[in-house]
């Protein structure tokens, strides 16, 4: 059943994309997530693989959040697993909050940061976690194992994960205070209740281990998100392949009560190859100031076997007009090579209407001399891409009784036309048809 929460989030909801499937800087999947909407950044922690490196290292990926290029990273040593991640922009720098050593290294061999730690963020740096000064390193009171912070943007609040006797704890604190060392509670400590790590009993094609795996957090007002994943339980059934990873569930508390609010099956980008929950989010939308709730998704390579990209989508909070919530607003498609503009420039966006998104497509192109067999026409903007092919037929030249092509768009947002050959070539196409269920 829907439930909308005090921020305005349906976790069973329509979802938005940020960036999809891009590239990091190594092979390893993507942890946490954190944006800084002031200057334009998305950044991504990711482990260094231990089989080449001490347990402990990160790499911290800066990614432009318009075109989805990473722009620079940083090579963290000592710092731990990624638990979460928080930004916050000082003028034209990013301050990044992580864990950081001294580490805690469980019997597996995985190692998570047992302090907290602030710095700025420097293209191309090394940062080596021993060397940070044990004064701007904070460990909250009792924390015996990793621990993480997250940032809420709009409360200006520091929100820092740890555990004690047992048990996972968050603890908020003000988000300037922290940065200058003062590290003074706000309001109460919440402790997830008994229980709440075992995999809820849904549907599912294979066995789901009997434990859910924490994979991020993220605090707005007094709304507390825990992002958790069900793996399939190759242990019990071997032959589960290798690209179907498990079920991934968000959960929601209210942090004054201590209640679950909700619990919902994670259904945004479910066509990834290898869907693999890392790191949730809050920001706030430079262009339309909506508060949203980021979540990541890690996902394999083409044509790799171990190396991982990420997928980033979000929950809106905005209410819908006359039924109707833009999720993306109209923007420019890069056209290929031979493709142009017609009368109205081509164009797309994103909309939810009825708990369903729709990609929606306006504007013409022309083709000289003409298309004459299937090929790519364009790309589509990051926040347009669906994990799942879309197609819907669309208008075009008339020649001996060809009026119609199908038009379709893949996961990497490559648009393409089909239906031309040589002797019935498609001159121009018109998008303004075109609103296809999306996801």
């Amino acid at each position: 059943m829907a439930y909308t929460d005090a921020n305005g989030i349906d976790l069973s909801g329509v979802t938005g994309r940020l960036i999809q499937t891009v590239d990091l800087v190594k092979n390893p999947a993507p942890q946490a997530i954190a944006t800084d909407t002031v200057n334009g950044h998305i950044f991504v922690l990711q482990v260094e693989s231990s089989a080449t490196a001490s347990v402990g290292n990160m790499y911290l990926n800066r990614i432009d959040r318009q075109t989805g290029a990473r722009t620079g990273h940083m090579h963290l040593k000592g710092f731990g697993h990624g638990l979460a991640m928080g930004v916050e922009a000082v003028g034209g720098d990013s301050y990044l909050w992580t864990e950081v050593g001294p580490l805690h290294v469980t019997s597996s061999g995985t190692a998570f940061g047992k302090a907290v730690t602030r710095f700025r963020f420097v293209d191309g740096a090394v940062l080596d976690g021993a060397t940070i000064p044990q004064e701007q390193k904070f460990t909250a009171p009792g924390s015996t194992a990793g621990t993480g912070p997250s940032t809420d943007p709009v409360n200006r609040l520091l929100t820092v994960m740890y555990h004690k006797d047992g048990k996972r704890l968050f603890t908020r604190y003000d988000l300037a205070g922290a940065a200058a060392g003062e590290w003074v509670p706000v309001g109460t400590t919440f402790t997830v209740p008994t229980g709440e790590d075992i995999t809820p009993a849904v549907p599912s094609p294979y066995t789901l281990k009997p434990k859910l795996t924490f994979q991020g957090f993220a605090a707005l007002g007094d709304v507390l998100y825990i992002y958790q994943w069900a793996p399939y339980d190759k242990d019990k059934d071997p032959t589960i392949p290798s690209e179907f990873p498990g079920i991934t569930f968000l959960t929601s508390y209210s942090w004054t009560t201590g209640e679950r609010l909700d619990r919902q099956v994670v259904t945004g980008a479910d066509g990834l190859t290898r869907r693999e929950p890392e790191g949730l989010a809050v920001e706030v939308d430079p262009t339309t100031q909506e508060t949203r709730l980021l979540f990541g998704f890690s996902n394999t390579v083409p044509n790799t076997e171990y190396a991982r990209d990420v997928t980033i989508g979000w929950y809106p909070t905005k209410q819908a007009v006359d039924g109707v919530k833009v999720l993306s607003d109209w923007e420019d498609l890069t056209l290929e090579t031979g493709v142009a503009p017609g009368a109205q420039r081509p164009r797309g966006r994103l909309i939810a209407l009825a708990g369903t998104a729709y990609l929606q497509l306006r504007g013409t192109l022309t083709c000289s001399p003409g298309l004459t067999a299937d090929r790519k026409i364009a790309t589509l903007p990051h926040r347009l891409r669906p994990t799942r092919p879309v197609r819907q037929n669309a208008s075009r030249n008339n020649q001996s009784g060809r009026c119609v092509c199908r038009i379709e768009a893949d996961v990497h947002g490559a648009l393409w036309a089909y239906g031309a050959t040589t002797g019935n070539a498609i001159t121009w196409i018109d998008l303004d048809g075109v609103s296809a269920a999306w996801r």
